[in-house]
């Protein structure tokens, strides 16, 4: 088993959290190998922001470091779309906020995410959980348990709840895309 996967965005968007809890998630509680590269820009928010992650069963597969085929990807920013579609498989599924990005290749699911965020948590700052719980529903990749136990062990007490709930509406809308709901 291996998976090479991208989130791409821009700052102050959480890119940087999702890979980590995502991350977190797969070696703590699946036991797997994975590398995490992290790359952003200058400014903090509105510069673009990605994380890359390497997992796999086998120590070997994540020795290169860097994506070069991405079997996964979230994008909610054009710029990142633009920046790093290169890297994303013509059979790589493609998780992306169709108010921010309009990506040309990949199986693509568009989870509108940062309109879900504010319409129904009254806040785009869930947009993040909301794409990462898709990406569970949607890839199998990692399950939710798994992230919700991973946002409980890493995110403040003040906002694992909100971010659990994010979580599994995300979950639910990946569901919904795969006729599952």
């Amino acid at each position: 088993m291996k998976h090479e996967i991208i989130i791409g965005g821009r700052g102050g968007q959480g890119i940087q959290l999702m890979g980590y809890l995502l991350g977190h998630a797969l070696v703590k509680y699946r036991n797997l190998y994975v590398v995490q590269t992290e790359e952003y820009g200058a400014s903090t928010r509105g510069g673009e922001s990605y994380t890359e992650l390497l997992v796999s069963d086998r120590e070997d597969d994540v020795a290169a470091v860097k994506v070069r085929n991405a079997t996964a990807s979230i994008f909610m920013f054009q710029g990142a779309w633009e920046a790093l579609s290169y890297k994303v498989r013509e059979d790589g599924v493609v998780i992306y906020d169709g108010s921010l990005v309009s990506p040309d290749k990949g199986i693509r699911y568009d989870i509108r995410a940062s309109d879900l965020a504010r319409d129904m948590f009254k806040s785009a700052i869930v947009a993040n959980m909301i794409m990462l719980g898709a990406l569970s529903a949607i890839t199998g990749i990692v399950s939710l348990d798994d992230l919700k136990a991973s946002v409980q062990d890493i995110v403040s007490q003040r906002f694992r709840e909100l971010n659990i709930k994010a979580l599994e509406f995300g979950y639910q809308e990946g569901l919904k895309k795969l006729g599952r709901s």
